[in-house]
């Protein structure tokens, strides 16, 4: 596992960055549901590899991590063009498994604000950036998780599961804003298997929980010819998406388990409809969605 330390077979680039650190994610097709947010670019690149990673596309096939050493002043001036929103760190980089050095910085600032939040989605257990730092409503953190037997096959080099789980309780119990992501659910895997996930993400009880099924573009498998394929075919959005009939049985099936509607992460307006879900915040926005308790969401 790498928890945050780069092997010496990766290695880890330090570079100028030349583009905008801060841009509006605008990339959702007509007909799914994603809402904007803002993207932060600290860093680019993830040293977990896992199997499935839509980076492995993004980056053409370069697995080296690469943070960006550039005067802070540079990018607070892009932050302070912007009102307000989410800022994702974590869209084309692990935001936790390698620390860049403009993130305490861009920390620092956040604290700061009122109506601009930072968010950092990460599979690592390296939190000690924040075990310095008393927590604040303006910092969000989002653990990746998936089942045991997807981690087995497709996440190998991330920490466990559990491990992951464990750093976002102990980040909860002190008083930090914990958000739950499980999200590719891999349906060859076994859905049976996310059961005990989804428990004991319901046992942790965190602000927001979304999960997602399996999607990448087919232009994945020129990089990755171990990506999971089973299952998928090209959708209306041109991802590679398990049928309408698996996923919405899947999403059924996670709400039993986890006891709550959860949110949907870039699922179709059709899917919404099906599932006669109502849309109130997810993973990447500001709202925070009142949880749907009861067993009405489960049919077993």
């Amino acid at each position: 596992m790498f928890n945050g330390q780069i092997p010496g077979r990766l290695r880890l680039a330090r570079r100028l960055r030349k583009s905008k650190f801060v841009r509006l994610f605008t990339k959702t097709p007509p007909g799914v549901v994603c809402p904007h947010f803002f993207e932060l670019i600290l860093s680019n690149g993830c040293p977990f590899d896992c199997l499935y990673c839509y980076l492995k596309l993004t980056f053409r096939g370069k697995k080296n991590p690469v943070v960006f050493t550039n005067p802070w002043e540079q990018v607070k001036r892009e932050l302070d063009l912007v009102p307000g929103g989410v800022f994702s760190t974590g869209e084309l980089a692990d935001s936790l498994a390698v620390i860049p050095p403009l993130l305490l910085p861009a920390l620092t600032y956040f604290r700061q604000q009122k109506d601009k939040y930072i968010l950092l989605v990460t599979k690592s257990i390296n939190t000690h950036i924040l075990d310095a730092l008393e927590p604040s409503e303006q910092i969000i953190v989002s653990f990746s998780v998936n089942s045991i037997s997807a981690w087995e096959k497709f996440e190998k080099k991330t920490p466990h599961p559990h491990e992951r789980l464990r750093a976002a309780e102990r980040l909860k119990k002190k008083g930090w804003r914990v958000r739950i992501r499980i999200d590719p659910i891999i349906y060859e895997t076994g859905i049976d298997e996310y059961k005990g996930i989804a428990e004991r993400v319901r046992d942790l009880d965190p602000e927001v929980v979304t999960i997602g099924t399996l999607r990448h573009y087919p232009g994945l498998f020129a990089y990755e010819t171990r990506a999971p394929r089973n299952g998928l075919k090209k959708a209306s959005d041109g991802r590679m998406r398990y049928s309408f009939k698996v996923r919405k049985e899947i999403y059924e099936r996670m709400a039993c388990w986890l006891g709550f509607q959860p949110a949907l992460c870039k699922e179709t307006c059709e899917m919404w409809k099906s599932l006669k879900w109502n849309f109130n915040g997810c993973n990447c926005s500001l709202v925070k969605p009142s949880l749907s308790q009861g067993a009405k969401f489960c049919h077993e």
